[in-house]
């Protein structure tokens, strides 16, 4: 057995990690609860492409949202977004048993939660190298991502099984106690922030001014990168994810012959994929990232076009096995950016990109709905599977993407090009 690497004994990381393991304990739950709640309450799986179209929108905005997290204490971000979140989510168990729920007030609270989490995530993935160091940085996300997708296995399964005994709504209530919990861990968090001093000024003129100037900060830094040039075969398999995500629930249910608890399985299929790919991503680092991203996505669309056509068994299985290239994907990817990427950008960086990701994601949520109302739901999966093939063979076609070396080598940002805008 290995040893414990020193940077995972840090005061800091165990509290980050503890706060990952309680978000998690309800999370699962929610992701299942809050689309079977959209679908109880309207019927349809146009509604369903509703609120996947909400989520996702809050995504897309999550570039306007990152500069704010330098306006705070990044404690403190963490501490209040969490709790502002509870409480939202607890108006959800309030309404239900004294007036009733509206599914258009229940896909109004998935985005405004979503947006919170816009918020949160450029904090954690800031914070990770201040704590860990830069050397320790894939190596630490991989063991946070690695509890993460633990807990969505187990709850995720598990989440059809407990809606069904305590329904939706309360399902929903045990997420909301979980963020409690985490504010209150997040308040004991102790690291040195970085001095990133602001325009002190009450004037909203100059207030308004830095703001701006911090977001152009941010697309100064990506602008003469390799990024754009990722950015479009990105926003297509994401439409197509999108596509796939938004029919699960009507597709678990035809394969799982009514059963609800089958989505759970189906998402956990998922995260169990997405933990192996994360698992094995710092013995891959060394590999040319071009030829892995190529050849892993070409497998991940044979095994999605299986599993939209065979029987649910096999089809759980080949669900997860095309999930480990998106595992191994995140952690390599962002790990590089946290490690090339100057503090002060990091968090506005990566919600750039997630946001420019996030552009067809509300567009394949409508099309989602529109194709689940038309057609039967195993033809999203199909087209997943084909757009994996089609995102591998745009990347085969690209010189510069193709020829990528290992992510330890790869100079994704021209370090200098946005200094003095901030």
């Amino acid at each position: 057995m290995g040893k414990l690497k020193p940077f995972m004994l840090e005061r800091n990381f165990l509290i980050l990690m503890i706060g990952v393991f309680i978000n998690g304990l309800g999370s699962g739950i929610y992701l299942v609860a809050g689309m079977l709640l959209v679908l109880n309450l309207s019927g349809s799986v146009f509604y369903s492409g509703l609120a996947m179209f909400a989520i996702s929108s809050a995504g897309v905005l999550s570039f306007l949202i990152a500069p704010l997290a330098n306006y705070a204490k990044y404690k403190n971000g963490l501490v209040y977004s969490n709790l502002i979140k509870a409480i939202i989510l607890l108006t959800l168990p309030l309404l239900h048993f004294t007036i009733g729920l509206n599914v258009w007030y229940v896909i109004t609270l998935l985005f405004i939660t979503a947006l919170f989490t816009q918020y949160t995530y450029p904090i954690e993935s800031t914070i990770l190298p201040l704590i860990v160091g830069e050397d320790n940085v894939i190596e630490a996300n991989s063991y946070l991502q690695t509890v993460r997708e633990a807990m969505d296995i187990v709850f995720i399964a598990g989440a059809g099984i407990i809606i069904t005994f305590i329904g939706t709504v309360s399902a929903i209530s045990i997420f909301a106690v979980c963020l409690l919990l985490v504010s209150l861990l997040y308040t004991f968090l102790n690291f040195k922030q970085p001095d990133i001093s602001k325009d002190k000024s009450k004037s909203i003129g100059a207030v308004t001014n830095v703001y701006f100037m911090d977001l152009k900060a941010g697309f100064n830094y990506i602008r003469n990168s390799l990024v754009p040039k990722m950015i479009f075969s990105i926003v297509f398999i994401n439409i197509a994810m999108v596509i796939m995500t938004t029919n699960l629930p009507a597709f678990s249910l035809m394969k799982g012959n009514g059963i609800e608890a089958v989505y759970g399985f189906y998402l956990a299929s998922l995260s169990l994929g997405i933990m192996i790919g994360t698992i094995v991503s710092p013995k891959l680092k060394h590999i040319d990232f071009g030829k892995l991203i190529i050849t892993a996505y070409i497998g991940t669309g044979i095994v999605w076009i299986g599993a939209a056509t065979l029987p649910l068994i096999a089809s759980l299985i080949l669900f997860c096995i095309g999930a480990i290239s998106i595992g191994i994907t995140n952690i390599l990817v962002f790990s590089a950016i946290q490690k090339q990427v100057e503090t002060a950008y990091i968090g506005r960086v990566i919600t750039l990109i997630t946001s420019a990701a996030a552009l067809g994601m509300p567009l394949g949520s409508l099309i989602g709905g529109l194709l689940g109302e038309t057609f039967a739901p195993e033809l999203s999966i199909f087209i997943c599977g084909i757009s994996m093939v089609i995102f591998s063979i745009f990347w085969l076609c690209s010189p510069v993407l193709r020829k990528l070396p290992g992510i330890d080598r790869a100079k994704l940002f021209n370090n200098g090009e946005a200094k003095g805008v901030i």
